[in-house]
């Protein structure tokens, strides 16, 4: 394999580290290679996901890209009501952010609401 530029490179990174990696540590591994120019190609390139702060991984894992808002929306249209817990484990194994990031997300009411048993559901109209 004779990568032909730095997404390539960054490419062969990850997938060597199997698991999402901070653009800064790509950069250190890319011999010779820029920061700067090392985040504008992760950015650019559809392969890569940002799933963090400044973390990206490879959408080939199964990482989608996305606020997590819109991935709290996705899995609560696929799953249907969830209680907080399995909403976290959903979201955490997409996504690296802090729990509160995520229960921060829930509390907005323009989108998410509490049923009566504590489950969390989409707001009518956005099914």
């Amino acid at each position: 394999i004779n990568p032909r530029g730095v997404r390539d490179k960054a490419y062969l990174v990850l997938k060597k580290a199997k698991k999402p990696l901070h653009f800064t540590e790509i950069a250190k591994l890319i011999e010779g290679s820029h920061l700067q120019t090392v985040h504008n190609e992760l950015i650019r390139d559809e392969r890569f996901v940002l799933v963090g702060r400044g973390i990206y991984a490879l959408r080939e894992w199964g990482f989608e890209p996305g606020f997590v808002r819109d991935l709290i929306i996705k899995i609560l249209k696929e799953k249907g009501p969830l209680e907080k817990d399995k909403v976290l484990e959903y979201v955490l194994s997409q996504r690296v952010v802090k729990e509160n990031t995520v229960l921060l997300n829930l509390c907005n009411r323009k989108y998410f609401i509490r049923d009566e048993k504590g489950r969390y559901r989409l707001k009518p109209g956005l099914i």
